[in-house]
């Protein structure tokens, strides 16, 4: 178990699950080939719709939150949708490539590969 925590951690940071070092990432959020520290391979692991179901989850509690707080205040319907949707689109942007790369150090540390279509050697 200590070692799924690591990982987990490496992921909230954006690095290689392997050595914690490299980035896995190659711009906002797509994903390198291989570490350029340890030379892991990333090339079968995508996280799917997780990392998006993640961040919807996380970024609409606190909405949620965000919305109830300011309704018990007197602020105008108009104020209130343009700070709700700028909050909304910002904590959705910075949390995004976050819980992906989470997502992908937990494929990476169960073993989830993909197999890839271009080589017709490799089985499922």
């Amino acid at each position: 178990m200590q070692h799924y925590w690591l990982v987990i951690k490496r992921g909230l940071i954006r690095r290689c699950p392997k050595c914690g070092k490299g980035h896995i990432f190659n711009g906002y959020l797509r994903l390198v080939p291989e570490c350029l520290e340890c030379g892991e391979s990333f090339r079968n692991i995508r996280s799917d719709d997780a990392a998006p179901w993640a961040t919807v989850l996380f970024v609409g509690h606190l909405a949620a939150w965000m919305i109830g707080n300011m309704v018990k205040g007197d602020i105008s319907a108009m104020n209130l949708i343009l700070i709700v949707l700028i909050f909304v689109l910002s904590a959705a942007g910075i949390t995004l490539p976050i819980m992906k790369g989470v997502f992908v150090n937990l494929n990476w540390i169960s073993g989830l590969r993909y197999a890839d279509p271009s080589d017709p050697n490799e089985q499922i």
